[in-house]
């Protein structure tokens, strides 16, 4: 016998989940009555359909950009050593040598900060924090070979060019996520987006 379930006591979060997992050909009473409860609580409270995070749905612009404000504050935090050590007035005119140096400490600062992260969850420190990470377009985790040779390096390589790569790097590469796929740059040159996760 079909018991009776009150999902009038469930939150928004709980009707969407029980919507998808439900039989409707078993249960077509059921589910309409979640559908019909999903659009009473829509009306009432539209402020919480922007707050529910689905895991493997796409991160929102707001949760990408908290995560890559604190990415970029411990990159920076790296960069305290090497302005204590070199001098500020040696990046007026930075040498090919400085340069080369330079993107080489990139490279080990950021592998030495994300890469645990990165290969076993497909996350920064960052991403981490924000529960999301970097998965292949079938919604799998992308590989750290994916998500550093092939997203992150050459966004790196780029900036490296003056004025030209800089703007390449740090404005139209972000600005791509303003598309409908909510998609950088990087992510279209690694066939990768950015979802939800429960790590």
């Amino acid at each position: 016998m079909d018991s009776k379930i009150d999902f009038s006591s469930y939150s928004l979060e709980e009707l969407y989940s029980s919507l998808e997992k439900i039989d409707k050909d078993i249960y077509p009473e059921r589910a309409k009555q979640i559908e019909e409860l999903i659009r009473l609580k829509e009306a009432e409270s539209p402020e919480e359909i922007n707050t529910i995070k689905n895991i493997g749905e796409k991160s929102t612009k707001s949760d990408r950009l908290v995560a890559a404000i604190i990415d970029g504050a411990l990159g920076l935090a790296t960069l305290i050593p090497v302005f204590y050590n070199v001098g500020f007035d040696a990046f007026k005119e930075p040498s090919i040598y400085l340069i080369g140096t330079l993107f080489i400490y990139g490279v080990f600062t950021t592998l030495l900060l994300h890469g645990y992260l990165l290969y076993y969850y497909g996350q920064t420190i960052g991403k981490n924090y924000m529960s999301i990470r970097v998965e292949n377009l079938d919604g799998s985790k992308a590989s750290l070979i994916t998500i550093y040779f092939k997203r992150m390096l050459p966004m790196q390589l780029i900036g490296l060019i003056p004025s030209f790569g800089q703007f390449i790097s740090g404005i139209v590469n972000p600005l791509f996520i303003f598309g409908k796929e909510r998609r950088c740059l990087h992510d279209y040159l690694a066939k990768t987006k950015v979802s939800y996760t429960d790590t």
